[in-house]
């Protein structure tokens, strides 16, 4: 498309080039810069400023953005779907203009579990999850129950999911080729797997698919959990080394800018209405030419909330109509284990089991953390890096622990996302509530119980020196007992990956329909509006929706971008 990108965008340089630091022999620029290190004086250093004149767009080129820049895309969030979409985007067309917006700022924190559910840096939630990828279509188990037909058969094809698994590097942990993921990788599988049949609902075990935060040329694997501001930094430096060579076009990235609503010319005929302007806390954005694509990515409830701020009566009584999402249980156990085939270090298995309520096929998942832990003062830390999950210091004895998931019924009237303009602040003015219906207290007994099945299984004939550890929500510690721990330790408040309030099928303009979204991602009404994510998913599944997601992120970048690739 014909637009004009702002030049100073070229500028920007990555770590490591001449922008960053004096390279040896080099002269001195100015006499305040002495080989990288400015003179003394008064410093006060962020991490924004640090890294926004190597990465990310700074304030004078943002006014000409506002002025007189025009992309073809903007995209609203820097997680997984963002990249997932911008890297597909300009694999197919390096020439593409694409400006990403970011609420937060720029960090790097290390992973660690269970934190809460919103993460507003760049990066997203990607910077705080367990790296658990598992397929929803798996074998002959199809879990994407109630999803469109188009969705389904697209996920049927093998390409669908490799294409997925090579952005996140995702590999089963039985193929990690560190000594930390090894012979009790293998035992920890093989028990599960050959003990299906034991747990509760059980499908099948595997194994679990983890993605891999670092990839190199090598054939060995270290496990770090997979984050998106690193890939999405890698491609600005293509894509800024590209537009050097006039071979393409520089990725913008904008971090502190809050996308409030957007604009629809309804002036035209017909049933949809393109944006046409951007409204974000720094300014408002303008796409005359309503060539401009806005690809929402920003998560389940700020992608419905930026939808029900900006379209009006179009998606009334529907946005936010069905909520659905994952509720959680941890069971940490542990037994004697025969360590005379381990090492003297620490150990890690993760393995992955799927099971379902048989009576409506209503899904939940187990994910089983295994630790063996010689050493565990010293272990400690790795442990934390390491592990999916991790909720419990290790001992000598074998420790298990099973985060287990499983779907909130997404037919429930009582859960549900609600507009409330009364609210001053346009990105959180909404009202949501979650209930807990009588098919789901089913579901959660029966996770409840197949995971202690599970954790029978993997103990065998040290099933009867189980212990389990107990520890009352509002206590600093616990402690081990041969008792199993009351439900009230088990069951943790709150919702995590969030579904449904978008959902998408086929018969979005049916007016008996409480759908949001068409099979081309876009929202009923939008012409130029896509929407990204886990807000797409009619049900929630059990399983981590990740994968899935940017699956289908990449497949919308199919839809868009046309492939010059030769």
């Amino acid at each position: 498309m014909s637009s004009e990108n702002p030049e100073p965008l070229l500028n920007n340089k990555p770590f490591g080039t001449t922008g960053f630091h004096l390279r040896v022999g080099e002269p001195r620029r100015t006499p305040n810069n002495s080989y990288g290190f400015p003179t003394p004086g008064p410093q006060s250093p962020t991490a924004a400023t640090a890294t926004a004149k190597h990465y990310f767009v700074e304030e004078s080129t943002w006014q000409d953005i506002l002025d007189h820049g025009e992309y073809d895309d903007v995209v609203v969030g820097s997680g997984f779907c963002a990249l997932a979409y911008v890297d597909e985007a300009l694999k197919r067309d390096p020439y593409r203009k694409i400006l990403v917006l970011e609420r937060g700022e720029f960090w790097l924190p290390d992973h660690f579990q269970y934190m809460h559910g919103s993460c507003p840096f760049f990066g997203g939630r990607s910077t705080f999850w367990s790296a658990w990828c598992p397929r929803a279509i798996y074998q002959k188990w199809n879990m994407m129950r109630n999803f469109p037909k188009t969705l389904v058969d697209l996920a049927k094809k093998e390409e669908f999911w490799t294409r997925a698994e090579e952005l996140l590097h995702v590999t089963p942990a039985d193929k990690l080729s560190t000594p930390i993921f090894g012979n009790l990788q293998d035992q920890i599988d093989e028990r599960l797997v050959d003990g299906v049949g034991r747990i509760k609902g059980c499908d099948f075990a595997q194994s679990a698919p983890l993605a891999v935060g670092r990839k190199t040329s090598l054939s060995t694997l270290a496990f770090e959990k997979f984050s998106t501001p690193g890939p999405l930094l890698t491609i600005h430096g293509r894509q800024l080394d590209l537009a050097k060579k006039q071979a393409g076009s520089p990725l913008a990235i904008v971090t502190n800018t809050v996308v409030e609503r957007f604009e629809l010319d309804t002036d035209g005929d017909g049933p949809n209405h393109k944006a046409v302007v951007l409204h974000t806390s720094r300014g408002t954005l303008c796409f005359p030419s309503g060539k401009t694509n806005i690809i929402l990515a920003a998560g389940t409830v700020p992608n419905t909330t930026l939808l029900m701020n900006s379209t009006g009566d179009s998606l009334k009584g529907r946005a936010g109509t069905r909520l659905s999402g994952h509720f959680l249980s941890h069971i940490v156990a542990r037994f004697p284990l025969n360590v005379s085939a381990l090492g003297d270090h620490l150990e890690i298995a993760a393995s992955y089991v799927a099971g379902r309520d048989k009576s409506n096929d209503h899904q939940y998942h187990i994910q089983v953390t295994a630790i063996h832990s010689p050493h565990p003062e010293t272990d400690a830390e790795d442990a934390g890096r390491l592990c999916p999950d991790y909720a419990a210091a290790a001992t000598k004895e074998q420790l298990t622990v099973c985060a287990s998931l499983g779907e909130l019924s997404e037919t429930n009237p009582h859960s549900w996302v609600r507009h409330n303009p009364h609210h001053p602040d346009a990105t959180t003015n909404v009202k949501l509530q979650i209930d807990v219906s009588a098919a789901d207290e089913n579901l959660w007994k029966i996770m409840d119980e197949a995971t202690y099945d599970a954790i029978a299984v993997m103990a065998g004939d040290k099933a009867s020196h189980l212990e389990y550890w107990h520890q009352e929500p509002n206590a600093t510690t616990g402690s081990w007992s041969g008792n199993k721990a009351p439900v009230n330790q088990l069951h943790i408040p709150g919702v995590v990956h969030e579904t449904s309030t978008l959902y998408m099928s086929n018969n979005v303009m049916d007016p008996r329909s409480t759908a949001s979204v068409g099979p081309d991602y876009r929202p009923k009404g939008c012409e130029n509006v896509y929407v990204t994510g886990g807000a797409l998913f009619p049900s929630a599944g059990s399983w981590n929706s990740t994968l899935t997601m940017c699956g289908f992120a990449q497949d919308l970048a199919d839809k868009l971008v046309p492939d010059t690739r030769s």
